[in-house]
């Protein structure tokens, strides 16, 4: 069942080398610097294969050359909130100076660079078990204890900005689209800090915020050798206890 499913997959069709299953049923993508085009149509093709493998999983970790997207809009604000946000005009798309790709996730103008940790869950939902509001808090929770660990402090998921924060800086930004019942985009953690994209973000709100919000790990403490990988390991060993 899972060679069937590796077939219908076509992995070299989207430049995968590196696939693993983390239990019988969960498949692991593993691709550094990856065309964001390419990536997006894989989550696709993995979305509607789930609809034939419900119990199959597909958890992607990997990160982009510098690109701009664009979701369904701004985070709404709870009854009594105010959210002082202030989105991108699109009609200013072009003077960007890196691609923009507009998509189904939730959120406004947010970026992709190759300093980043990114998590792409696509995984069938099911209340009982794993429902969207218990996933993200999980997603959140396993990023935080590594980082923790690591030796950077003080961080919370819960402001009401959704995103892992410390202080008043924003760390990762989350943003998860749901299709037949399967989500699919996620979490976008800045580990290095990227000069150029951040140059960028001045002159744009990502996430409707002030670009000087957004800061990276390393601007915290020294990151390990081969800190993409080794927070990838140590992440997957957090889901694959918790998502059973």
């Amino acid at each position: 069942m899972n060679q069937q499913f590796l077939n219908l997959l076509e992995p070299e069709k989207f430049q995968i080398e590196n696939l693993d299953w983390l239990d019988e049923r969960t498949l692991v993508v593993t691709k550094w610097n990856w065309d964001y085009s390419l990536a997006l149509e894989f989550q696709r093709r993995c979305v509607n294969l789930l609809s034939d493998f419900p119990r199959n999983r597909v958890l992607i970790c990997c990160n982009h050359p510098r690109v701009f997207t664009h979701g369904r809009g701004l985070q709404k604000p709870r009854k009594g909130e105010v959210l002082e946000l202030k989105d991108f005009d699109l009609s200013k798309k072009d003077s960007l100076p890196f691609p923009l790709h507009e998509i189904e996730r939730g959120g406004g103008l947010t970026f992709h660079h190759p300093g980043q940790f990114i998590f792409y869950p696509i995984v069938k939902l099911n209340p009982a078990a794993l429902s969207l509001s218990k996933m993200i808090d999980e997603i959140f929770l396993y990023s935080r204890e590594i980082l923790e660990d690591w030796g950077v402090s003080e961080l919370s998921s819960e402001n009401k900005l959704l995103g892992l924060w410390r202080g008043n800086k924003k760390l990762a930004s989350m943003g998860i689209a749901i299709e037949k019942l399967t989500t699919f985009h996620g979490m976008a953690l800045n580990l290095f800090w990227d000069e150029e994209m951040m140059s960028a973000l001045r002159a744009i709100n990502p996430c409707g915020l002030e670009a000087s919000t957004y800061s990276s790990v390393d601007q915290f403490i020294s990151l390990p050798e081969n800190a993409l990988d080794k927070f990838r390991d140590q992440f997957l060993q957090k889901v694959q206890h918790g998502w059973k």
